[in-house]
């Protein structure tokens, strides 16, 4: 099995909490708010109907896999980055904080300023890092 494959699993296990082996459109919106993603409700209820082949309402692993597989790179790395960014985020609020960067930045190895780091990367002064800082400090 591939890591591509691997990841998507992992991902719809998580989504997936009724275990019901199929996505509601609920399912999916508290996914992208739980990885810090605040795009409207509309944008994703498009997406889930594009991901929704068969029209059910609801979305099968296989279905899932099929879409994702067909995204452009830049897209699939996007994907990554918002993993790497759930992992860190370790009290699931949507942003990281002081604390949860140096645990990460300790237990990877790296012994940079923490506190320098918030500081370059937080654009909108609030203290913490969003996923788009995130992004635009690791690009």
């Amino acid at each position: 099995m591939s890591s591509f494959d691997e990841k998507v699993i992992q991902f719809f296990k998580l989504a997936d909490k009724d275990n019901s082996n199929s996505l509601s459109l609920d399912e999916l919106v508290q996914v992208f708010r739980k990885c810090g993603d605040n795009r409207p409700d509309s944008q994703i209820k498009a997406l889930f109907k594009f991901i929704d082949t068969n029209s059910d309402n609801k979305v099968s692993l296989e279905e899932l896999k099929t879409v994702l597989a067909k995204q452009p790179p830049k897209q699939k790395r996007e994907c990554d980055l918002r993993a790497a960014f759930k992992e860190i985020d370790k009290d699931n609020s949507g942003s990281i904080n002081s604390k949860e960067l140096e645990v990460f930045l300790t237990k990877n190895g790296y012994d940079d300023d923490v506190k320098a780091v918030i500081a370059a990367a937080d654009k909108n002064g609030d203290g913490v890092i969003n996923f788009e800082e995130f992004l635009a400090l690791i690009n």
